[in-house]
């Protein structure tokens, strides 16, 4: 722990997404400065829906769940699939609890799971999502299932430049960013080049890596609490 210390102490980490989360709790306790600058936020889209037309519901984020169920609350009896613990916890704060939680949130991934363990079998169901995700996902479900998509949420970019965050990248901080859109937003408002960049996934690296840019290190899991562990695992080995 001591040498964690040591090697967090005083650098400066900037986080991006909508809301600051106690998942980055463990940089600042091993020694980092972690600053919180949002770069997008989301609204809702007042998506309402007949749902009794549907017997499953499939819910790939957290925002998912909480702008669906704004509309849409009558869920009592649906069966519910979720990625990752995050969008289960998420629909528990609602009252609801997940009939099957899936371990990975990459689309590939996801889809062979719910296929190869019959999740989708003889039910009509409705993918969750927000208006900048793209159709691999449904695609993919649409091969073996009876599917239909909602789009419940728009994602914004943050338009203003911060001159505090401004001020800040002279220190050549180290950044994270949980999505393409997070970065997208950051990209256009401020020079990245002076920072170092870390990645929630493989998704959000590739997207970083088309836009010329590499990262310093990507999550292993894909969670605030597994960015952590991986800075933290990055920083035992690359000893400054």
């Amino acid at each position: 722990m001591k040498l964690v210390m040591q090697t967090l102490n005083n650098i400066p980490i900037i986080t991006t997404n909508e809301f600051y989360s106690e998942g980055f709790s463990k940089l600042t306790e091993n020694g980092a400065k972690v600053y919180h600058f949002p770069m997008i936020n989301t609204s809702n889209l007042n998506s309402y829906i007949d749902i009794s037309n549907y017997n499953c519901l499939i819910f790939t984020s957290k925002n998912g769940v909480k702008y669906f169920l704004k509309n849409n609350n009558k869920i009592k009896g649906k069966k519910i699939i979720t990625i990752g613990l995050k969008t289960a916890e998420e629909l528990k704060n609602y009252g609801f609890k997940a009939d099957y939680i899936c371990s990975r949130n990459y689309s590939n991934e996801m889809s062979n799971e719910l296929k190869k363990n019959n999740v989708l079998l003889n039910q009509n169901s409705l993918l969750v999502q927000g208006n900048l995700s793209n159709n691999s996902l449904f695609n993919e479900l649409k091969k073996f299932a009876k599917i239909e998509k909602l789009i419940v949420y728009k994602t914004n970019y943050n338009t203003k430049k911060d001159s505090k965050l401004d001020d800040l990248l002279n220190e050549e901080p180290y950044v994270i960013f949980t999505s393409p859109s997070c970065f997208e937003a950051f990209n256009n408002l401020y020079e990245t080049r002076k920072t170092r960049l870390i990645s929630i996934g493989k998704t959000t690296t590739s997207y970083i890596e088309r836009k010329g840019f590499k990262t310093t290190t990507t999550a292993k899991m894909q969670t605030y609490e597994g960015i952590s562990e991986s800075i933290i695992d990055f920083f035992k080995k690359n000893k400054q």
